[in-house]
This record gives structure tokens, sequence and C-alpha cells, in this order.
């Protein structure tokens, strides 16, 4: 086994990231519609991209997935599937990143220290808030995370001194619809995560710890 190559997957959105990587060199980056069913085909998807790479899936020595915020089932699935190719096997290492990581890498060169506010649709009328701060040239988690309504939302953004806001291009609407336009102004906003940014996360050890998801929300019982 070559122990130099790096793979990522992510289904905590909309669309799923797959990143190979060979060390440090992306040898390939890609993202595709995958919702609801379509969902069964992330292992097939996967695989393909792999072959593509002409590597093997026993060749991948290193695994993250991408952890959120986002889509529990979504990142449960990718979790699962990855834990599954690797289980019983010997040298492999695991990690969970989160994906906001994944969608802050979409700026140009931030400066160090500044903060980054990354927004997801929550749904139900709410947005997901993770900070994340530049930190020896990388995106990394600042333990602020938050679920906000539009009341809550114009009383934290009122005060907050972030440097970027950052979204995804295709919840930019539902965003707007719970920020003071000044705010939603604010937004850079891009058309994909970068997968392969979870694999070159160099904060984050490799634990072999794969539910170690971003579920920001509490659980709701009836």
């Amino acid at each position: 086994m070559n122990g130099n190559f790096a793979a990522a997957l992510d289904l905590s959105g909309r669309e799923a990231g797959f990143a190979l990587l060979d060390g440090t060199k992306i040898l390939l980056s890609a993202t595709r519609p995958m919702r609801g069913r379509d969902s069964a085909q992330l292992a097939a998807w996967a695989a393909s991209e792999l072959d593509k790479a002409g590597i093997g899936l026993n060749s991948v020595a290193k695994w993250s997935v991408g952890s959120g915020p986002g889509s529990f089932t979504g990142m449960r699935l990718a979790a699962a599937l990855v834990n599954g190719w690797t289980f019983g096997k010997t040298g492999i290492e695991t990690r969970c990143v989160p994906t906001a990581v994944a969608l802050a890498a979409n700026l140009a060169a931030p400066a160090e220290g500044s903060r980054i506010g990354a927004l997801f649709d929550g749904r139900n009328r709410e947005l997901i808030l993770f900070e994340m701060e530049i930190r020896n040239g990388e995106p990394v988690p600042t333990g602020l995370e938050k679920v906000l309504n539009a009341e809550q939302a114009a009383e934290f953004f009122a005060s907050y001194p972030a440097d970027h806001l950052i979204a995804l291009e295709a919840e930019r609407p539902a965003l707007e619809k719970l920020l003071a336009p000044e705010v939603a102004a604010k937004i850079e906003a891009f058309d994909s995560v970068k997968p392969e940014a979870l694999a070159l996360a160099q904060y984050k050890p490799f634990d072999n710890k794969l539910a170690d998801l971003v579920y920001i929300r509490p659980a709701v019982f009836s």
C-alpha cells in the first residue's frame, strides 16, 4: 500500500464532495448534486472517481470525512461508508473535519487571525453560524456555534465582528430572509465547497473517530 494517498468525502449538504491527494498534491477534486434517494449513489460515485485516477481503494491510507454543519443523515452516511471501507484494515487513519473548513477554503488568502463566520441554512426559519479563525494559514474552528432565528440573528449580528461571512450560493436566498439587508450584503457566497481542504487540514489529528459530527441543533423529542 502506498501510504501517501489521502482522500476526503463529504455529504453534508446538497452536493457530495470527493477529493484524492498524493501527499499534498491534489489528484482530483469533484462535487456533484446528491440529495435524498440519490445518496444511495455515494459509494459508487466515490469508487468511480478513484477508478478515474487509477487508484485502488486499498491504496488510500488516510480518510477525512466532512462533519458539517449540515444534513445529519448525509454526514452519517459518509462516515458509515468510510468506516465500512476501512473496517478491520491496518495502517489506515480516519478523522472528521468540519465541512465549514472546506467552504472557507474558497476565500482568497484571508489574513492571519481573521475571523470567518460560515452561515448555513438551518431550515425551520433558522440559520446556523459556525465560526473559524485563520491560524497558521488555515481556517480553524473557534468553538463558536449558533442556531439563530431572524430575531436572534438581528441581535447577534449587530455586534458580531467577523472579517468574513461566507455561505453556499444555493443557500443565500434562505439566509437573506433571516438577515438584515446590511448583513446579507456582506455574505461572500460560493458555488461549492472544496473537498480537498478536508484532507489538507493540518490542525485536526487523525483520531479514528468518525462519529465526531457537527450537530449543533439539539435533539427534539415528541
